[in-house]
């Protein structure tokens, strides 16, 4: 009996040594992980900002560079073409580098209207603001910078994504300045009645921009443009002629200085605030638009259970020169791929 304890015993000793043993090495390997984890981390830090005081230090001079006054601020557009027409190109919310990213599409543009690509204060290599991201000092900074540059409207005004809620304002405020207005799966203040869309997709965009614009201080994101280049469409660049090594090169520098700014958290607050204030907007019945829906947007929408058709068709009040279109696929395939941009051209060409 005595001897069958002694047994039991010492089984159970081994047993709670191995098991000392087992945990012992767990927490040994979570700890030497956790600080190869902030050596990497710090490491990838030091090195990223390095090159960002480099790159910063190189002071950048070329054509896609020009810096234009607006009110005590500095603006940069980029512009080619001379049409007729000028169309003023707005870029989407967190465009690390806009005259870049729709250079592809404005080279072909260029070919029948002046086209002018606006990077926001904050944006590309325009320079920091420190005011309101609101409607109405975002189009005030883009008309004074306009006017610096000599570039004269009235403009078409091609607006990506939020940037349709400034396309919107402007004809609003100044509507002897705007020719016509294109907008590109646009945003629409009609989502602020939904409750989806107010209580929780917008909070959570306010919520991962300022996540991920923490974690921009690592060098993730400039590592990343490398290692998985889908990610910012740079292989789709990399496959379209109007993008050299030059251009993924500046590209990828204005992804490492330019991801989130302060200037793109500020407005990405102000987006419920900009939205409410085009509360019952319409078109003036004068003004020709053209509103372009991808598919994968629209399917966005439809699955918060919001009608983004019944949001475009609300706006309209001339059906003669106001007019809605939807589009196959990802908004990135009329950006970088031949044949999406030459279709994107021709249904522009066709109303403007």
């Amino acid at each position: 009996m005595k001897e069958k304890f002694n047994e039991k015993y010492k089984f159970f000793v081994r047993t709670h040594r191995k098991i000392g043993i087992l945990i012992d090495s767990i927490k040994g390997f979570l700890i030497t992980l956790l600080i190869l984890t902030l050596i990497v981390f710090f490491g990838s830090a030091i090195i990223h900002n390095i090159l960002r005081a480099i790159e910063a230090s190189n002071n950048y001079s070329g054509k896609y560079k020009k810096l234009y006054k607006t009110g005590n601020e500095m603006m940069n557009l980029y512009s080619e073409g001379e049409g007729s027409q000028t169309l003023i190109i707005l870029p989407e919310l967190g465009s690390s580098s806009p005259v870049l990213k729709y250079k592809a599409l404005a080279d072909s543009l260029s070919s029948t209207y002046k086209v002018v690509i606006s990077e926001p204060l904050g944006y590309g290599y325009s320079l920091s603001t420190k005011k309101e991201r609101t409607s109405k000092n975002i189009i005030n900074e883009l008309r004074g910078a306009l006017k610096t540059a000599e570039i004269n409207g009235p403009y078409v005004l091609l607006a990506f994504s939020n940037s349709s809620i400034y396309a919107d304002y402007y004809s609003k405020e100044f509507p002897e300045e705007v020719l016509g207005i294109i907008s590109i799966n646009g945003f629409y203040s009609e989502s602020m009645e939904n409750e989806t869309f107010k209580d929780k997709y917008l909070p959570n965009v306010v919520s991962n921009v300022n996540f991920y614009s923490g974690i921009s201080f690592s060098g993730f994101f400039r590592w990343k443009s490398y290692l998985s280049p889908d990610s910012f469409d740079i292989d789709k660049m990399q496959a379209n002629n109007s993008y050299g090594k030059e251009e993924i090169k500046l590209y990828r520098e204005r992804l490492s200085n330019r991801f989130l700014t302060k200037e793109m958290r500020n407005e990405c607050k102000k987006l419920k605030d900009n939205m409410n204030e085009l509360k019952d907007f319409k078109y003036s019945e004068n003004l020709t638009t053209l509103q372009i829906l991808t598919t994968n947007y629209r399917d966005e929408y439809l699955e918060r259970g919001e009608n983004i058709l019944k949001y475009t068709t609300n706006l309209v009040s001339n059906k003669d020169i106001q007019k809605s279109r939807t589009i196959n696929g990802d908004i990135g395939d009329y950006l970088y791929t031949d044949d999406g941009i030459r279709s994107l051209k021709n249904l522009i060409v066709m109303y403007f």
